[in-house]
Formats: structure tokens, sequence, C-alpha cells
């Protein structure tokens, strides 16, 4: 789970932006929130909605997350020397600036077999630009630190001009040659992976498997037959789908997979009154998206992922998006401290969410993403109703009109 996460001069965040997610220890118990794996005396929000206006930075913020995600499990692969994804503010005083990452998570990178515990971590990156480069050019600092007995212990750490250092609990001696060979647009993690360092791959197997629907502009669906593809290969997948579609939709009896004459198979719905099945591209919206979203949700839930949706109650109504949000919020669905990070715009569900789970995000004058916590909204007591709240403006962050 995601503990805190900072980012500054990134795309429509200026300066520093960050979402602190511990819960503060005079909130009293509730079912939704979770010990972190690391920290028992720590608590987080096992859902973190993040609500605003159109254009407000919702999205950005998921992205930073998603960009941080993709850098370090798979920069390795870029084609360009630049680093094509950390765009910064478009300002004349910050787009020649650095951009600047910080997060702190909890992880099971440093356990065994023996000892299967997680560890709090930090990492933190920075990437610098040359003079007329909108693209990061290279990494000028970047780190992972340990926190054994709460102080901080470096694992990993590279600054520009410095050799790489990287401690031997993290399978590597400390002159080890590869460290030489890391490239100055790269993660340390993505590189010493590719290299087949087995701590690093492992790593980046872990990170690179974090189920996120941030890709372009758009929030991102797969394609379809990669779906069906999911479907076909865990027959758990089809069951678990069918009960959820007969919840919130009362004329569907279940969904199976059919193959036509050429071999290509794909997805059908039975529904009561109709002797022909639908097949997945007739049906609602709002059941196509469930299709799609789901094989992502069930594998967080599964293995205890962050996750990260924008836009996740895209045609979906307001019970339904409550429901998928409860996934996450319910121990008994999940047992695994899985922790969705989500863009919403149903301000119904805000009726159901604890001021812990909800962040505001707003812009300034200057067009710069702000965000902050509802918890940290002045006066605002526990079992307020948040909707109305927001809709009155006592939160902050709603859309301006005319």
């Amino acid at each position: 789970m995601i503990h805190r996460f900072r980012i500054s001069n990134f795309q429509s965040i200026r300066e520093d932006v960050e979402l602190d997610f511990r819960i503060p220890g005079t909130t009293p118990e509730k079912p939704c929130f979770r010990k972190s794996r690391s920290r028992p005396d720590i608590r987080l929000p096992s859902v973190v909605a993040l609500i605003g206006p159109n254009g407000s930075g919702k999205s950005t913020l998921l992205r930073a997350i998603a960009e941080t995600v993709r850098f370090v499990a798979f920069s390795d692969n870029f084609q360009s020397r630049d680093i094509p994804t950390f765009l910064p503010f478009l300002s004349p005083e910050t787009q020649a600036a650095p951009t600047k990452v910080e997060v702190d998570f909890d992880a099971m990178w440093l356990s065994s077999s023996d000892n299967p515990v997680d560890s709090l971590l930090r990492y933190t990156l920075e990437l610098e630009r040359d003079a007329n480069n909108l693209s990061a050019a290279r990494v000028s600092h970047e780190a992972l630190y340990s926190f054994p007995k709460g102080r901080p212990r470096r694992l990993l750490e590279r600054r520009k001009g410095q050799p790489a250092y990287v401690a031997k609990e993290m399978g590597l001696r400390p002159r080890d040659d590869r460290l030489s060979a890391i490239p100055e647009n790269v993660s340390i993690i993505s590189s010493l992976a590719r290299m087949e360092v087995d701590m690093f791959v492992a790593i980046a197997q872990d990170v690179g498997t974090t189920p996120m629907n941030i890709v372009g502009p758009d929030p991102w669906r797969p394609d379809t037959e990669v779906i069906v593809q999911h479907y076909r290969e865990q027959q758990n997948l089809m069951d678990k789908v069918s009960g959820k579609l007969r919840r919130f939709d009362l004329g569907i009896k279940g969904m199976k997979l059919s193959k036509i004459p050429d071999g290509k198979w794909f997805l059908t719905f039975e529904h009561h009154g109709l002797d022909s099945p639908v097949i997945l591209s007739n049906e609602s919206a709002g059941t196509r998206h469930l299709v799609h979203v789901f094989p992502s949700l069930n594998y967080a839930l599964e293995t205890g992922h962050i996750t990260i949706m924008d836009a996740l109650d895209s045609d979906f109504h307001t019970d339904l998006s409550l429901e998928i949000l409860n996934w996450f919020r319910k121990e008994e669905t999940n047992p695994m401290k899985a922790q969705l990070i989500c863009a919403l715009h149903n301000l119904s569900v805000l009726d159901d969410l604890e001021k812990e789970e909800v962040f505001i995000v707003q812009k300034d004058r200057s067009g710069a993403t702000r965000a902050y916590g509802a918890c940290d909204v002045s006066g605002l007591r526990r079992g307020t109703n948040l909707q109305k709240q927001y809709r009155s403006g006592a939160l902050g962050g709603l859309p301006a009109f005319g």
C-alpha cells in the first residue's frame, strides 16, 4: 500500500503536490481502514478517491504514479535517449527545471521464504532536463531506502557523475561492473533487471504487474480479444464476473465463451426471456466496462497490489460504482490489503465514503494543480454528508461555470 506520494513539476503540477494517505491516530477505527503491512501502528485507506472538476488534474496525479511505476519497471526499454513521459509544467520558470518524485510504500522485496514480511520503503527520483528540451534527459538522483526500526537504511542510490551504490542484501557486490553500465536515462532497477540480477528482476516484475488503465490521454481498456483470452485461461474469472453481472443486471443469467466456425472465441450473455445469447459488443456500456475491468480488479484483490484507475465509474450506475469500491473497502473481499487509487466523477458515492478516503483536486489561477485530503478541511465533522458538503463548496474543488 502507498503511504504517501509527492511530485513536483509534472504536466499541470508545478510546485510540490503531496497525497498523504496516513490516517491520523485520533481517527476512530473503521472497517474500511487497513493497518500497514509494514507498520501496524499506521492505518491507510484501501480506497483513495480523487474528486474534482474536469481538467483539475485528477488524471495528471494518477498519471504521475503510473509513470513512476513504468519508469521503475520498463525504462530500460526506452528507444529514445530522452525520458519521454515526464513532461514539465509549462511556465518559463519550470519548463527547464527537474521533475521530482518521492513515494513511501509497503513491499515484500526484502523478505525471504523464512521471513515473509513487508518493509516500509521510500523511492525517490529526480529527472533533469537540458535547456530548451521539454523531455527529461537523465536521472540526476535515484534512491531506495528501507526503515528498519524506524531508521533509514540506504538500499540503492546514484547521483549524476557518481558511481551507483547497491547494498549487499540487494544481490550485488559494491563494485560490480554492471553498476557502471547503467544508462543515464534509465532506472537503476529496470537496468539491473535487464541484466538479470535476481533481486531486481523480481522487483521489476512486481512493479510492472501493477493494474492500471493510464496509458494515453483517455482511460485505456484492453483489447476485447485480450480480455477473451483472460477468461478462456481462467474459468474462475468467468464464474466470478457472471455472479457480479447477475447482481447488477437482472436480465442477465450469465456470461459464456462461444466459438464460431472460423475458430475465433467471443463472449456471449444469456438473458431471461431471450432465446438467443447477446454478444459482448451489443451489451450495455456498463456491462462492457465491467467485463473489461474485472480481470485487473480481481488480480489486485487476489495479490494485494496497488491499483490505479482513472474514471473508474465511467458508464456505471452509482450502486455498481460503490459495490466495486466496497470490494476493496471490505476485509472479507480484500484480505490481501489491495489498495485502489482512482478518479471518480459520480458524487453520489461520497455519501458512503469516509473523509480519509477522499482527496479534493483543483487548479489555482495559474493553472497549477493542487490536492488535499477532505480530512484536512477545517471543521468537517465525521458523519457529515460529504456529497452535500462538496456541492455546497465547503470542501472546495467545485467546477465554475460562466
